[in-house]
């Protein structure tokens, strides 16, 4: 019988030491949240102080397939309330120093990296190296990839966690972990806990630029039969197979003769993917399809060609079939940063997307954010609201649907591309917006340039959710409005994200479900590209292997904790504050439900529809109104 949580352990980094942790929780986020809610980080300034859990679940290194996802769990300095970010299969070898569970608390006196050493007894040492920016530009890699590779070569750990030269200065780093492969890097599993800022976190709040692990530890071993019993008492066939048509979609769907979410997403999406700044939601169906087939022929048939024919399929490090990881001329390519890079910027081109992806990912970026950002400032220029010379670019960028043609691409990519390389320095407006973020850097361009504005205001052409009076978060790349809607937790899949729309209360009553599933996924460690078997096997998995009951109502508590802390920190969901946010509501609102909330929408009565959504998420948490109580502890 295994422990959820395996030796965890607390990392100082004042002190440069490390003690054995007491805590109970089925899984890290649980554990995270706990550790959050007792320590009261709701009232710190999450890039002063912090405290980032990193931690794999109790699954890891087990016969499941896709069980070593790793975890992160920390005050994000994008909404100012707890958040959690996960990536590929980091905890595979990560579990080998001896825990599934650490945490990081205080800040180091300069730039470190940590080595966790374990034997087969658990942690054996906790090593602290010092590291200057040098680092990040090595063995003939630039940024994260460098430092990457500095850390492989001069200490050996098995895999590694860190960050890029973006997590320096800005809000939204992105924590990186890329496998070895021998002497070099893999160009698979290059895996990013991208949303919320964890990157930026580490950096920042601990002074903590990689942490890496070795060692010899193996948990407790598992059955190697039981993923067969489970599944045929669960679904009567074979584990395998059940496995094999539930990650159909990521390895390779015959339907639509790819796999990957680049090549699926595109070929499903079509239309309804956001282009040109999510402007292409006000497109009519003729202007969106003709872009459509554009992205089809010059987007997707180069993948198709060189990905998929060639087969140049990988994995994240996880010993699993999905073989999710599919590179297009040495470059990692999934849906949403491809799209982010791509249509999203009004670049239909794959080899120029590739060409920013790269800076992407060596810089430590969220990409669905960075993707937001670009796309902000270029539809600003478009709009006339910043001028070339503002954003120090010779030309406004083709931002019309109807006379965009596929070499225009070439004009916006040489826009983007100066735009995310002042971004990725923290240079000039683009940099503003990587050091506030997108909602405050809104506000200080509303004040520097009211002149220009005409009743409208700079965020108006921005996407984005607010968290109370500074929070925010950038929604994942769909034209949704669960994407959008009044949740604690966004900017992942924890709501419903299909392009559809209802009344309020059912739409909450479906977004609040797919949260809870989602969260139990991250909470055992579990990849989401598996979620079709795992959500139904998860309980019997916990109650065979750790022998807990976990399920729907463990979820429900951890995410009211969740609610309730971020209340405290002053982090609850606030009305859209942007334009163009209530329209990805109301023009989806208009294709489902045209005559009642259409209409509403377009009279300007879709803050009801926002309201009653939000009034249902409280009452499903058991969350007092306000002036009762609210925020108090149960």
């Amino acid at each position: 019988m295994r422990s959820p949580l395996i030796n965890p352990i607390e990392i100082d980094l004042e002190e440069e030491n490390w003690s054995k942790l007491k805590l109970e929780a089925s899984g890290t986020v649980e554990g995270g949240v706990k550790l959050h809610a007792s320590a009261g980080t709701h009232s710190w300034d999450p890039l002063e102080k912090n405290m980032l859990v990193l931690g794999a679940g109790p699954f890891v290194r087990s016969p499941f397939f896709g069980s070593n996802r790793m975890v992160a769990v920390f005050k994000s300095p994008m909404t100012k309330g707890l958040h959690v970010a996960a990536a590929g299969g980091v905890g595979f070898e990560l579990s080998r120093s001896g825990t599934n569970f650490m945490v990081l608390k205080g800040k180091a006196r300069s730039p470190r990296i940590v080595v966790v050493e374990g034997d087969e007894d658990g942690v054996r040492d906790v090593k602290f190296y010092g590291v200057s920016e040098d680092a990040f530009e090595y063995g003939g890699y630039k940024g994260t990839f460098a430092l990457m590779k500095y850390v492989y070569d001069k200490y050996s750990p098995l895999r590694a966690v860190g960050v890029g030269p973006f997590s320096l200065f800005s809000v939204s780093g992105s924590l990186v972990s890329v496998e070895r492969l021998g002497s070099e890097l893999s160009p698979f599993a290059v895996d990013f806990f991208g949303r919320g800022g964890p990157g930026s976190v580490m950096a920042q709040a601990h002074n903590v630029w990689a942490v890496g692990a070795e060692g010899s530890f193996e948990p407790p071993e598992i059955p190697q039969d039981l993923p067969e019993r489970i599944s045929q008492e669960v679904f009567g066939e074979s584990y395998v197979n059940v496995v094999l048509e539930a990650t159909k979609k990521y390895r390779y769907d015959p339907k639509y003769k790819s796999g990957g979410t680049f090549g699926v997403n595109y070929a499903h999406y079509r239309d309804l993917v956001p282009m040109f700044a999510f402007n292409s939601i006000y497109y009519s169906d003729e202007v969106r399809v003709r872009l459509a087939k554009m992205i089809m022929k010059y987007f997707w048939e180069p993948f198709q060609k060189e990905s998929i024919k060639r087969r140049v399929f990988g994995g994240c490090g996880d010993p699993c079939p999905a073989a999710c990881k599919k590179v297009w001329r040495g470059v990692k390519v999934d849906y949403e940063p491809s799209n982010a890079m791509g249509p999203l910027v009004g670049i239909f081109k794959l080899e120029l997307t590739a060409r920013l992806i790269e800076t992407v990912d060596s810089s430590g970026m969220d990409a669905i954010e960075a993707g937001h950002a670009i796309a902000w400032l270029m539809d600003l220029l478009h709009k006339g609201l910043l001028d070339p010379e503002d954003l120090g670019v010779e030309e406004r960028p083709a931002f019309d649907p109807v006379s965009f043609e596929v070499e225009d691409s070439e004009r916006n990519f040489r826009i983007a591309e100066k735009l995310l390389d002042d971004y990725a320095r923290g240079a000039g407006i683009p940099g503003l917006a990587a050091r506030l973020g997108i909602r405050r850097s809104a506000k200080e361009l509303d004040s520097a340039y009211s002149g220009r504005l005409r009743g409208e205001k700079f965020e108006d052409y921005a996407v984005y959710v607010a968290f109370g009076k500074e929070g925010y978060m950038t929604p994942n790349l769909y034209w949704a409005p669960g994407m959008v809607a009044p949740l604690y937790v966004l900017g992942r899949y924890w709501t419903n994200y299909r392009p559809t729309f209802d009344e309020p209360e059912r739409f909450a009553e479906s977004s609040f479900r797919r949260a809870l599933s989602e969260l139990l996924l991250d909470n055992a460690g579990i990849c989401r590209f598996h979620r079709k078997w795992a959500e139904k096997m998860l309980s019997r998995m916990y109650e065979e292997v750790v022998g807990l009951k976990v399920g729907p109502e463990t979820a429900k508590a951890v995410y009211r904790e969740v609610a309730l802390y971020n209340i405290k920190a002053g982090a609850e969901p606030v009305p859209w504050e942007s334009r163009k946010t209530y329209d990805v509501v109301e023009t989806m609102a208009l294709r489902v439900m045209p005559e009642k909330w259409g209409k509403a929408f377009k009279e300007g009565r879709g803050y009801e529809w926002w309201r009653r959504f939000k009034e249902r998420v409280d009452q499903l948490l058991e969350i007092r109104p306000e002036g009762e109580g609210r925020g108090a502890e149960p």
